[in-house]
């Protein structure tokens, strides 16, 4: 349930908290372009093959534990050596050892496993993480998917996959849903128009966007919180949430990030 008073948030702000430090390594990444942080160490996630759901307690998540009570993140600490913005999220489902040589419609550990956090689909996004290398031919994408409504068939738009900026280990490719919908329940297979040159490793990963954190100053810590930060709703977190990092950097490079995250029960 969301904070919805200044009285209530005051009461929980000075409640004790759940607290969630968090560090990840340097990872090498495409300026400007959205990246996967599932695979970088400390504490990484695991490229996926079959079709499962991750939660709190699988490696790679942030580890928080279920309240006993409705729980929402109250307050954020995050520095990283390079500017960028940092988008938390719930990794909802997820699968991997689709081929970038593959060219009719991929099925290998697909459909994705079905959701078990925000069932309906609404809100929900889609990408391709890529795990493993592809190959340096540019070529476009797509997948099948069921939509928040329940209808299967949906093409998201082809998008760039292959070449410089669209191949690296750890890039995320977001698929954009067809016109008109609002959400995905599942991915049912993925097209990859033309060779790219090299099989790799990639998947398909459903997630929900949490909150987005900006830092705007290399090596410097931004803090925020929903009373000072324009009257933001603190976003509800809910019971084994698989709690992951993504990152559009302004350098081509993450750098050391760290912080802390801030969990209060409402």
């Amino acid at each position: 349930m969301a904070i919805a008073t200044l009285a209530a948030y005051r009461t929980v702000s000075f409640a004790p908290h759940q607290k969630i430090p968090f560090t990840k390594n340097n990872l090498p990444v495409t300026g400007g372009r959205l990246s996967d942080l599932w695979t970088t160490a400390p504490l990484a996630g695991a490229a996926p093959t079959t079709a499962v759901v991750p939660t709190r307690a699988t490696a790679g998540a942030l580890g928080q534990f279920n309240p006993a009570a409705d729980m929402q993140l109250i307050r954020a600490t995050l520095s990283a050596a390079n500017a960028g913005v940092f988008w938390l999220i719930d990794r909802l489902s997820h699968q991997g050892g689709l081929s970038g040589t593959v060219i009719t419609a991929q099925t290998t550990n697909l459909p994705t496993a079905a959701l078990t956090r925000y069932t309906s689909g609404v809100g929900v996004m889609m990408g391709l993480t890529i795990y493993t290398i592809i190959g340096t031919t540019a070529t476009t994408v797509t997948v099948s998917y069921t939509n928040e409504a329940g209808t299967a068939g949906r093409t998201s738009e082809a998008t760039v996959f292959g070449s410089t900026s669209f191949r690296e280990a750890g890039r995320m490719i977001l698929l954009p849903l067809q016109a008109g919908d609002i959400g995905v329940r599942s991915v049912e297979s993925v097209t990859v128009l033309a060779t790219t040159g090299t099989a790799g490793n990639f998947g398909v990963t459903l997630f929900r966007p949490i909150l987005a954190l900006s830092v705007p100053v290399t090596s410097q810590s931004f803090e925020w919180d929903p009373l000072f930060n324009l009257g933001a709703q603190a976003p509800d977190i809910v019971d084994n949430a698989c709690l992951s990092w993504l990152a559009i950097m302004n350098a081509a490079n993450t750098g050391v990030v760290q912080g802390e995250l801030s969990f209060a029960e409402n």
